[in-house]
Parts: C-alpha cells; sequence; structure tokens
C-alpha cells in the first residue's frame, strides 16, 4: 500500500498557540481566586517562563486579567463577545429562546439563562413576559456565580470539590449581604434544591422581587448554565413557578445532551 494513503497528512500546529488555548481552558474550567503563575503552570505543563509570556500577551488583548494584589490571574473582558457569540451560534440558544419567551409570557415575570465561566454568571438570553415591569438586567451581564438563586441552584448541582472550592472563596452572595450566609442555611438549601429541582431568592436580593432557578446540565452530566425566573409574584407561587423553571432546565439539559 502506498505509504501516503496509509498516513493521513499531518496538521502543522503552533506549540505557543496550543499552549495558550489550554490555558485559557484551564482559567474557565477551575473557577477561584488561586489561580497563580506557578498552579497553572504545573497543571498544564509548561515551564513557567514560557506561562508568563503567554499570560503577558493574552493580558495585552483582555483575554486575562491580573490582580496586582493577590498575583492570581482569570479571564477577562475580551472573552464575554466571544462566548456571546459562541452560545449565538449554538442550536441550543435558538431552541430555547421560544421557550423561555413563553415561560416569560405565562408567568409575566422575567425569564433568563446564563452561562458559568470562572466565578462568573453570564446572562446570555432575557425574556421579559410583562411590559409594565422589566428587570434591569441586560444580556451579556455578569454576576458572581454565587448571586442569589441562580447561585444556590449551580453550587448545589456542582460536585463536592468544586462547590467547597467556591465556598471557600470570598465574598459570597448567596443572600445578598455578605454576613448572611450562613454555612448550615445554605448546605440545607442545596439538599433542598437537590431534591425539588430549583433553588429560591425570597425577596433577599431586591425587594418585591422574588425568583426560582435551575441548573443546566452539559453532555457530561456537569452544570455549565442556569435557568432563572424572576417576578412579582407571590410567596404562596413560588413552588408553581419553581416547578417550572425546573421543567425548562431539564429540557434544556436535554438539549444539551445530558441523561437527565
Amino acid at each position: 500500500m502506498d505509504e501516503k494513503k496509509k498516513n493521513p497528512p499531518a496538521r502543522p500546529l503552533s506549540p505557543a498557540v496550543s499552549q495558550a488555548a489550554q490555558l485559557l481552558l484551564y482559567l474557565g474550567s477551575h473557577p477561584g481566586t488561586d489561580m497563580t503563575l506557578t498552579r497553572i503552570c504545573e497543571a498544564i505543563g509548561i515551564h513557567k517562563s514560557k506561562g508568563y509570556s503567554i499570560l503577558n500577551s493574552l493580558g495585552e488583548y483582555g483575554f486575562v486579567v491580573r490582580d496586582g494584589n493577590s498575583k492570581t490571574y482569570s479571564l477577562g473582558p475580551a472573552v464575554i463577545p466571544l462566548g456571546a457569540r459562541a452560545i449565538d451560534n449554538l442550536d441550543i440558544n435558538a431552541a430555547a429562546s421560544a421557550h423561555l419567551q413563553s415561560l416569560a409570557d405565562e408567568t409575566a415575570g422575567t425569564a433568563m439563562l446564563g452561562i458559568v465561566s470562572n466565578d462568573r454568571f453570564y446572562v446570555v438570553g432575557k425574556y421579559d413576559g410583562n411590559a409594565m415591569v422589566s428587570l434591569t438586567i441586560r444580556q451579556n451581564q455578569c454576576f458572581h456565580i454565587t448571586h442569589g438563586a441562580h447561585g444556590k441552584a449551580i453550587v448545589a448541582a456542582m460536585d463536592d470539590e468544586t462547590r467547597e472550592k467556591i465556598l471557600a472563596s470570598q465574598p459570597l452572595h448567596f443572600y445578598g449581604e455578605t454576613t448572611r450566609a450562613d454555612r448550615a442555611r445554605l448546605e440545607a438549601e442545596f439538599v433542598w434544591c437537590r431534591e425539588n429541582g430549583y433553588a429560591v431568592d425570597n425577596e433577599s436580593m431586591t425587594p418585591g422581587i422574588r425568583a426560582v432557578a435551575a441548573p443546566v446540565f452539559d453532555h457530561g452530566n456537569t452544570v455549565f448554565a442556569g435557568v432563572v425566573l424572576a417576578g412579582m409574584f407571590r410567596e404562596d407561587e413560588i413552588p408553581a413557578m419553581g416547578e417550572r423553571v425546573s421543567a425548562m432546565g431539564r429540557w434544556i439539559s436535554r438539549q444539551a445532551g445530558a441523561s437527565i
């Protein structure tokens, strides 16, 4: 057999670009505040001088930011529009938009779809169902991963190791004021959320506004996004709203390939 037919042509790769991609993926998949140069380079398997050069180059374009006090790195703002464009191109986003708008219309609330990146929750879709009342949240706005109902729903769905890293970081925003982040209360809510499929914020973040949120899982059954429904609905309506947002989270998860 001809040797050329036996072996497929080699694909030319750039080692520096490959290492930069590995670095960005590592920062994106390991939320926390301890992303030092040493830890990053050890995880990727490159020399510190090489990693330092790549981080500086990415920082020039806003893909990475460095905290001068803690000397740690995190994803920068330049990844946000790229991530938003990628989401726009996903069939899952197109499929979910009509369902989320229906959810907002039927509940006279605001439905949101957000994705998790590092320690942030990025709103990639916002759908208002009440022409008279609209939350002052814009698409592509980001919140801390522990913010309110979506924070409880997402963190509750994480594996134990990742959840502990989040809970060990500061500050936490599950109940708005960081001083109210009682660990025993949180653990009880995490258990309740896993049993019922959704988490609740009962006016803790904004007076007069209640919210329910559910996690969204990917093809590996790992939480990567969340669905939020917020509005001026009554407290006795929370269970019905929660069931609806939980069903929406499961539906979107299945579209993403999750087996739930």
